[in-house]
């Protein structure tokens, strides 16, 4: 009876201060609640998950599958803004995130498209053993609820191939029923077909390679957003021993009279009616606040650069330079053109092609690829600098390489471009899916309620710009191909008579907020935050479980291998009782 007072009405101040907890996690999004519902499956151990956010199931802003974007910049969204993107027309760029039960997986684009499978194997190559596709791709399968497309559906392009999906997970994964009837989805494929790309039945099974028509996380039947919440919290709310509490986490409380690593008791949170109050952890904590905030709380926790630390008056607990680090990111560019034909934009348009660097330069990919890797030296430099040294040349230059790689000598997948609708035009909405260009996420104040500096630097490494804008010129050579030539008249933005060159890219992308690495997965003498484990160096019982631990860019998109992860991390967690 007394959890479920608190599951219903949060506990008073009193109550609260006196709760233990053998796992208290801080933020109950994508990867929290996946964490919470399998360590609270044994109903020995205690959960606690301390939220921000608030219940919106019943919000139509998030339920809705055709309402992307409805709950941006509303109670429902973080409101992130960067800093000054000083390489990119010195703009402030926005950033969405999700502040909900659910995290941002109440407020993303739905889109679940898998990593390729040489992305996944690249961290097990950047010395984190046993994170590869084949210890992965289990746990893809395991997080995911598949609903076969129904025969309108897959008159409208979708399709899959059933050995890589998963049907009893949490996560309701298929084709909406907002999917257009018509041909669209066909003259979409010959027309890529045309520029040589070849219809992928199915993105999930670790090759994303050319034009498919993806799935989605929704709940079909219900025609709702299958969100974190949804998949992983409501159906088992009702457990005694997991509790979901409203708060701001401020700091990590650590025990005092500990000779070695660092020992985490709990952790310290502002409640809705502004008091401080306190949850202690019998066994770990477990920060899932995604690649913005988990950084942030470690420094306000006193793990970090011991500069910063010193410069916002907070005793340095545990030195780690790397600690939001290493953050990167997709600037995503947009092209629109209006329609010949209005009906064609109904409904969703779930519509990726997947591009890798022999399809963008051809003949010319030798002297490229020769080009982008003697530059790397000096990229290497260029980002040690930025980061005032904090992450070494030696570091950045093996993460570099390993990327130009799997570019050049992989072949992976290293663009991406959605053929989709926006508002009443058919759009390209395009970008590079691995940019070499870093930046930061730091603390500028000990007060927890003041939001981080968030630094993508977007554009740093130029490379990235003339890459951004080959892909768009694809984009545009889509168009000007039959037959999706005929169901556009005049481009709209950017007008007809704005030329697509670099001025365009730096002064018209937005983030993609597919921010990732601000606590990232590599060996400490490279410069990493968080171990195989994902346990934070230098403690003995603090893990960051979220998209601040992948070491890079991947193709697809984050939702899939962020359940992925979270699965395999609450294994590792069990492997240690």
């Amino acid at each position: 009876m007394f959890y479920h007072i608190l599951l219903l009405g949060f506990l008073t101040q009193t109550s609260i201060q006196t709760i233990h907890y053998d796992y208290v996690i801080i933020g109950g999004g994508t990867c929290g609640l996946t964490v919470a519902n399998r360590l609270s499956s044994h109903p020995d151990t205690t959960v606690a998950v301390i939220e921000p956010g608030k219940d919106e199931h019943d919000n139509p802003n998030v339920t809705s599958i055709l309402g992307l974007g409805l709950a941006f910049n509303t109670s429902v969204d973080w409101q992130y803004m960067s800093t000054n993107q000083i390489y990119a027309a010195n703009q402030q760029v926005e950033y969405h995130s999700g502040k909900a039960w659910g995290g941002s997986s109440a407020i993303n684009g739905l889109t679940y498209i898998r990593a390729q499978n040489a992305h996944i194997d690249a961290w097990e190559t950047l010395g984190n053993e046993g994170w590869n596709w084949s210890t992965l791709f289990p746990y893809y399968r395991k997080s995911e609820a598949f609903q076969i497309p129904t025969p309108a559906q897959t008159d409208a392009g979708a399709s899959y191939i059933p050995d890589y999906h998963g049907y009893t997970g949490p996560v309701n994964v298929g084709y909406p029923l907002e999917m257009p009837n018509g041909s669209l989805a066909s003259l979409v494929n010959i027309t890529w077909r045309n520029l040589g790309y070849e219809f992928n039945p199915d993105p999930n099974g670790g090759y994303v390679d050319g034009f498919s028509v993806w799935p989605m996380t929704v709940d079909r039947d219900k025609d709702v957003r299958a969100d974190a919440a949804r998949a992983y919290y409501y159906p088992v709310r009702e457990r005694t021993n997991l509790v979901m509490i409203q708060g701001l986490v401020n700091r990590i409380i650590w025990k005092e009279d500990t000779m070695e690593d660092a020992l985490a008791e709990g952790v310290e949170f502002t409640a809705p009616d502004g008091t401080v109050q306190r949850l202690y952890a019998n066994k770990e904590v477990i920060l899932s606040a995604g690649a913005i905030r988990s950084p942030a709380i470690l420094e306000l926790s006193g793990v970090g650069n011991p500069d910063i630390l010193t410069q916002n008056n907070i005793p340095i607990r545990i030195p780690l330079p790397a600690v939001g680090e290493n953050a990167q990111d997709q600037p995503n560019n947009v092209i629109l053109y209006a329609p010949r034909t209005p009906n064609l934009t109904d409904g969703i348009l779930p519509y990726a092609t997947f591009i890798t660097a022999s399809d963008l330069f051809g003949p010319n990919l030798s002297t490229i690829a020769n080009t982008t890797l003697a530059a790397i030296p000096e990229w290497a430099t260029t980002l040690s600098l930025a980061s005032n040294s904090t992450v070494s040349i030696p570091s950045l230059t093996t993460q570099l390489l390993l990327q130009h790689s799997l570019i050049f000598t992989d072949q992976v997948p290293c663009a991406e471009i959605f053929t989709t609708r926006i508002e009443s035009s058919l759009a390209s909405s395009v970008w590079p899916l691995m940019p070499f260009s870093r930046g930061s996420v730091h603390i500028t104040s000990s007060n927890p309620e003041e939001y981080p500096a968030l630094d993508p630097r977007f554009f740093i490494i130029d490379w990235d710009v003339t890459f951004a804008l080959k892909v768009a010129e694809l984009a545009g050579l889509f168009w000007a191909t039959e037959p999706a030539r005929w169901m556009v008249g005049e481009r709209v933005f950017p007008s007809a008579g704005v030329e697509l060159d670099a001025e365009w890219v730096r002064g018209s992308f937005y983030a993609n907020h597919h921010l990732v690495g601000t606590a990232i997965m590599l060996p400490r003498e490279l410069g990493g935050v968080v171990g195989t484990n994902l346990r934070v160096y230098g403690t003995r019982n603090v893990r960051v479980i979220d998209a601040s631990v992948l070491p890079m860019h991947l193709s697809g998109h984050l939702t899939s291998t962020l359940y992925a992860v979270a699965e395999r991390a609450a294994d590792l967690i069990m492997d240690d009782w």
